[in-house]
């Protein structure tokens, strides 16, 4: 790993001579060699020294770690007044400053990684955003005394045990009591107040599933159509149609804007447009984005981190998968660039952003492969594989796990997987956690809370849509889509204060 400053960081020009000349970076702690005044990171000389030569890697002179030499100290302080990113620059600090003065702010940022303080999580958040986790957001910070169930202490007057002791209480207040008109008025008002209270406590938190374009499975023609599910009125409402109609697009949220990346068209071309649709609008309706992909790509998947879209894998075209990651800037300039190569090829496969990294499983191309890709050193790192060949399938993060819903099992059957998989992002360890009433593929899934909803992919029933409870271990149906789609996108959206 090196030891020096990446040059990709600086919004200086970099003098050729304050370069390391091991690991390529701006110089970091810089050295000399005893006699020709070649310039090194101490860390960097030091391991050569200690582990590959006694020499100078440059010009061959004998050379100890006791007669190195301190850099002049002019090639310091030149050095010391680059301009240079954040470390945290990945996770939103938009800071650039002196080299000199780095340090003191990188420990003093907002957007440094703490990890929570509260007993058995070990979520990491940005500095700034850590005291709100662990008081409002954080799922270990209460637990319920009936039930056991942990959550965050901003959701626990709304839970069901507080709410049905509540209720209990009133009960036995009007049974034993001989009130009088006005405390009959009075506990009515109370009840009125506890149940408008959680229906506030309900609507404030509720969100939409937006589900966007996809495949008619029975035309096999691309959609432009776009749904959203009401998880509260249990209804389906239409949104605006997108521009292009396609299919096996990938679809996020940034800033209250729903993101649609490529896809394949009626021919089965691959497409690199970008569309968006802004909640904010009035009313709201598709454009074209300001920039394009980089590539034309299906099939693939995308997570935000930062002002970042990540464009992982996918097909180019028939037969041809890809093994790159791509960045582009959702702020100006728009900008796109390769940041790494996976270990596999693959399409059609499971994405899962955990805080700096990215969790990568199966797909076209790589059935059972799994790799993380970690975000901060721009590198892909194998992890155990899957118990079984998996491509196509929907995937939800739950706590530190990935879960795998259907998909197809790539087998001499060819058939869809009605089992859920749960892959554990730290450990690598996986297992069945549950099975489907029946087989899904190219489906889209939703985790909120305790719940997972699975759209789609049913091959008798494409427009179906079924809900998991994870607490009481039950499966329910919801109410179908308008329209039946598969390999659609899917996003959650908090529709507070937004009308169509």
């Amino acid at each position: 790993m090196a030891e020096g400053y990446d040059t990709t960081r600086f919004h200086s020009t970099i003098d050729e001579g304050f370069v390391c000349c091991i690991c390529l970076g701006v110089l970091k702690d810089p050295m000399q060699c005893e006699n020709n005044e070649h310039y090194f990171c101490f860390g960097c000389i030091k391991k050569h020294l200690e582990k590959t030569s006694c020499s100078c890697p440059v010009c061959q002179d004998k050379l100890t770690v006791e007669t190195l030499r301190k850099a002049p100290r002019i090639v310091v302080d030149c050095v010391s007044h680059y301009k240079i990113s954040c470390d945290h620059a990945a996770r939103g600090c938009d800071a650039v400053l002196e080299l000199g003065a780095l340090q003191a702010h990188v420990q003093d940022c907002d957007f440094m990684p703490v990890t929570c303080s509260n007993e058995g999580c070990d979520e990491v958040v940005g500095k700034r955003n850590v005291k709100q986790h662990e008081h409002e957001l954080c799922r270990f910070k209460t637990t319920c005394d009936d039930c056991g169930e942990k959550m965050s202490h901003h959701k626990y007057g709304a839970h069901g045990c507080v709410l049905r002791r509540d209720v209990d209480e009133m009960k036995n207040d009007l049974a034993e009591m001989k009130a009088t008109q006005h405390e009959i008025m009075t506990c009515v008002q109370r009840m009125t107040i506890a149940f408008e209270s959680f229906q506030k406590s309900v609507n404030s938190k509720s969100t939409d599933i937006v589900v966007i374009a996809g495949c008619n499975p029975k035309t096999n023609k691309s959609l432009s159509s776009v749904e959203r599910f009401n998880l509260f009125n249990q209804t389906w409402t239409q949104l605006p149609r997108l521009k292009i109609a396609r299919h096996a697009s990938a679809a996020v949220m940034f800033k209250n804007q729903m993101f649609v990346y490529g896809g394949f068209n009626d021919s089965g071309t691959s497409l690199n447009s970008i569309e968006v649709l802004d909640l904010n609008g009035n009313p709201p309706e598709w454009h074209e984005f300001f920039a394009n992909l980089a590539i034309k790509v299906a099939g693939h998947k995308c997570v935000v981190h930062g002002n970042r879209l990540l464009i992982i894998g996918g097909d180019t075209k028939a037969g041809e998968k890809l093994d790159m990651i791509y960045e582009l800037l959702l702020v100006p300039p728009y900008s796109s660039k390769l940041l790494c190569h996976m270990k596999k090829k693959r399409a059609f496969h499971g994405v899962e952003l955990f805080d700096d990294k990215v969790l990568i499983a199966g797909g076209i191309g790589a059935e059972t492969d799994v790799e993380i890709f970690d975000i901060a050193r721009n590198e892909c790192v194998e992890m155990p594989p899957l118990p079984s060949p998996l491509h196509s399938m929907g995937t939800v993060r739950r706590g530190d796990t990935m879960l795998l819903i259907g998909g197809m099992k790539n087998d001499e059957e060819d058939q869809a997987s009605n089992e859920i998989i749960e892959y554990d992002f730290k450990t690598g360890q996986s297992k069945v956690l549950v099975a489907m009433k029946t087989g899904r593929a190219d489906c889209s899934c939703i985790s909120r809370g305790n719940t997972l909803i699975a759209i789609g992919g049913v091959e008798d029933d494409p427009d179906a849509v079924d809900c998991f409870d994870f607490l009481s271990n039950s499966w329910k149906k919801l109410p179908s889509m308008a329209e039946a789609r598969v390999i659609a996108s899917a996003v959650v959206v908090n529709m507070e204060n937004l009308e169509f």
